[in-house]
């Protein structure tokens, strides 16, 4: 019996989801070393991780995925955007459903999806993938 990627079979299960092409622009939050996107990126899709580990950071360049060293925020979203353009798809691992940190990611999410983008968070330890796809940004009303 031939074993299995467990990465690239997430990559084409997602490419396949999410109906992802060479235009498409994926981010990873807490990338590691990439291992996720560089399975992505064979296939198609433009590709950033955000990684604060420095050490992931360095096995990610090595493996030709650019990865900014920081940590996910609404200001890293609104960098992101500016310079990457928006993101057709943002995946997260492991974030806890109603944490504080669910929050955290879904609002700075919203600064740098596209308007028909989505998040994708796995969840640990079981087979699940939570879906999202967070209402654009509405811009502020002007005083009149």
């Amino acid at each position: 019996m031939a074993m299995t990627d467990p990465e690239a079979d997430a990559a084409k299960d997602l490419i396949r989801r999410y109906a992802l092409t060479a235009e498409s622009f994926v981010i990873q939050v807490n990338s590691g070393a990439g291992a996720l996107l560089k399975s992505l990126q064979v296939e198609g899709p433009r590709v950033l991780g955000i990684e604060p580990d420095s050490v992931a950071v360095a096995q990610a360049w090595a493996a030709g995925i650019d990865t900014l060293a920081a940590r996910f925020d609404a200001a890293v979203a609104e960098r992101v955007r500016k310079k990457y353009g928006p993101a057709r798809l943002l995946i997260a691992r492991s974030v806890p459903a109603g944490s504080e940190e669910f929050e955290k990611l879904v609002a700075a999410a919203t600064r740098c999806l596209a308007a028909d983008g989505a998040i994708a968070i796995h969840a640990a330890g079981i087979n699940a993938l939570i879906e999202m796809r967070p209402s654009p940004l509405v811009p502020p009303r002007r005083a009149a």
